[in-house]
């Protein structure tokens, strides 16, 4: 979806906020019309972060990649406070957005905000990369996304990410089985599965 790589002048008027509620946190997000999901939470990033919540330990160094306008680095600074994020998107405008949500929900722990084609701006390394990838921009980057993780992540870390069955749940994991030491469901969930690949 051109959205994804086309960068728009807005008004003010073009801008709106919604609020979500997630375990026990109401959160505000600003959003705008040509962003994913531009008016509520999606299911998959809902299924996603269900799971981390319900299944995993994150610590250390996180990077939420295609984090779009925040929703999941700034949720789960509120879950795991301790933790040190950082967001990246290729879109300008998710990045303001971004910006502007970290502000409004008073998060404090994430680290900054970066520019990003998959990995091109990413200079470190993370103990978990965590993302629900922007599949309707295409396969390559989808791919450039999650193979590229393996490279970026600690020993012993792990990418977990979210991704619809019809959208080739069972090719990605093979695909990812000959680059990770295991890869995992974690759950799964309508449709959504969300996998963990270990380093």
């Amino acid at each position: 979806m051109e959205h994804y790589f086309i960068e728009k002048e807005h008004k003010d008027s073009d801008f709106f906020e919604f609020t979500w509620q997630f375990l026990n946190y109401s959160y505000i997000f600003k959003s705008c019309d040509d962003v994913f999901s531009k008016d509520n939470v999606d299911y998959g990033t809902f299924v996603l972060l269900k799971a981390i919540a319900k299944n995993a330990t994150i610590y250390g160094d996180v990077l939420d990649i295609g984090c779009g306008y925040g929703v999941i680095g700034i949720v789960l600074s509120k879950l795991y406070p301790d933790i040190k994020i950082t967001q990246s998107d290729v879109n300008e405008t998710a990045l303001m957005l971004t910006r502007n949500n970290i502000k409004v929900n008073n998060v404090n722990n994430i680290k900054k905000v970066v520019k990003s084609n998959a990995y091109e701006n990413i200079e470190e390394n993370f103990d978990f990369i965590i993302s629900n990838p922007p599949i309707k921009a295409g396969k390559k980057v989808l791919l450039d996304i999650l193979n590229g993780a393996y490279q970026k992540l600690n020993n012993s870390g792990s990418l977990i990410f979210v991704i619809k069955k019809k959208f080739g749940e069972d090719s990605i994991k093979k695909k990812l089985s000959q680059i990770f030491s295991s890869v995992e469901v974690m759950e799964r969930e309508s449709g959504y599965y969300v996998l963990c690949a270990k380093k």
